[in-house]
């Protein structure tokens, strides 16, 4: 049915790799920063990590293979984890410091930071507000002190709802998640809790089916039958669900798992990761996606990934970076399509040549797309000033504002009904082929 991640069925031949064309001083071009902040207790080395953070973004952001970067405009920095909101608020402010002194915050750049739903943090919103946060996240999964418990979770319903409404008096934006399909749920739960998340939330929420991820607890109790497996169908009803509350409520459904009531609403962050744009990963074990301004290439960053050797790497070599490698081309291509399709907004035609070299329509199977366009699953546009030809309402809600100038070449993108069905789609829509 729906997906959160998914293993291509095909494969693209010719290990080949990305050179992105970027000789323009394009400020429509974005770029992205995450924060990885990987302890969960609340007595880390906080200023040893704190400047060996702010030590391995002055390497990115003076490293001479990086400054395609001081080219383009930073649009969201996002201090995930671990917990981000047991750091100091100064911690917060001096990175944020450091990234203004060499690329240019604007006052409108999304800064989101990853929270727990409970009282102990509650009580330094204000201060994290005051740093330069503006947009919160709280990891809340339920409404359900069972199920919490299930999960892992150490907050309580009633410490969810209390952090969320007083979180919405500080923040100019706050979201939260929600987990369905979780064990022994009904249709019946899962309706009367949307509905409670619902009316709760703000402009954004996202809401993900629940996936039993290998190694996790979870996992594991489902392996010794301590938990019961999730019927699928079941599962497929409570997505379907989702979709149709959420639009009763004023919400557009943007990607497969997120929804927001105004473009503005829609996730900055998270859209850099879905439209395959440039990344900078600081932080223990943190990943990046950047343009090689020597080699023309992308490479994907891998930063260590034990706290302790991270620090010491960015002590000695001003950076904590355990392996960088070149982004082949198959990759690539996967990620914009595979990625692009689980968004509303799709594959902007000309950012895909950009960033790949090739056009989108010479590797999409020409048969399978017109019968996906003729069963109402995806949308061929040809250019901005064509009258779209289907049911399909305004795409601009679909879009945050500083893309919007990348539909004007058209595209491919799913309608609600093909974004339902994409793990099906995908494997069938790539043509397998040698690139030269």
């Amino acid at each position: 049915m729906i997906f959160r991640s998914i293993t291509s069925g095909y494969r693209i031949t010719k290990r080949t790799f990305v050179t992105y064309n970027n000789n323009n001083n394009n400020k429509n071009d974005a770029f992205s920063i995450y924060i990885h902040w990987p302890y969960c207790e609340s007595d880390p080395p906080l200023e040893r990590l704190t400047r060996a953070m702010i030590r391995e973004l002055e390497f990115y952001l003076t490293e001479p293979r990086f400054n395609l970067l001081h080219n383009k405009r930073v649009t969201s920095v996002y201090f995930g984890g671990g917990t981000p909101s047991l750091a100091k608020p100064s911690t917060i402010e001096r990175i944020l410091q450091t990234i203004d002194r060499h690329v240019s915050l604007n006052k409108d750049i999304e800064v989101t930071m990853e929270a727990n739903p409970t009282s102990s943090e509650l009580a330094r919103l204000q201060a994290f507000r005051d740093a330069g946060i503006n947009r919160l996240s709280l990891g809340i999964q339920s409404f359900n002190d069972a199920d919490l418990k299930i999960l892992g979770r150490d907050h309580s319903a009633a410490s969810a709802i209390k952090t969320l409404e007083e979180a919405k008096k500080l923040f100019d934006q706050v979201t939260f998640d929600m987990i369905f399909a979780r064990p022994r749920q009904s249709l019946l739960d899962w309706q009367r809790e949307l509905k409670q998340a619902l009316e709760l939330a703000g402009d954004h929420l996202s809401m993900y089916q629940l996936s039993f991820e290998r190694g996790t607890s979870l996992w594991k109790l489902m392996q010794k039958g301590q938990v019961p497996h999730v019927d699928p169908d079941l599962a497929a009803d409570m997505y379907e669900e989702t979709v149709k509350t959420a639009a009763i409520h004023g919400y557009a459904h943007y990607e497969v798992s997120s929804y927001a009531k105004t473009r503005n609403a829609i996730s900055t962050h998270n859209f850099s990761y879905w439209q395959g744009l440039d990344y900078l990963g600081i932080g223990p074990g943190a990943h990046g996606r950047l343009t090689d301004n020597i080699t023309k290439q992308r490479i994907r960053t891998f930063g260590e990934f034990h706290p302790d050797k991270y620090m010491a790497l960015c002590e000695s070599e001003g950076e904590g970076i355990r392996k960088w490698s070149s982004l082949p081309s198959h990759d690539s291509l996967e990620e914009l399509v595979v990625f692009g399709l689980r968004t509303r907004m799709g594959i902007p035609r000309d950012r895909f040549k950009k960033m790949t070299g090739q056009d989108l329509d010479t590797l999409i199977d020409p048969d399978f797309l017109a019968t996906c366009v003729q069963s109402n699953f995806l949308i061929v546009d040809k250019n901005n000033n064509e009258e779209e030809t289907s049911s399909d309402d305004n795409i601009l809600k679909y879009i945050p504002n500083h893309l919007e100038h990348e539909r004007n070449g058209g595209g491919i993108r799913p309608t609600e009904a093909g974004l339902a069905r994409m793990d099906s789609i995908l494997p069938n829509l790539l043509r397998i082929q040698e690139l030269d």
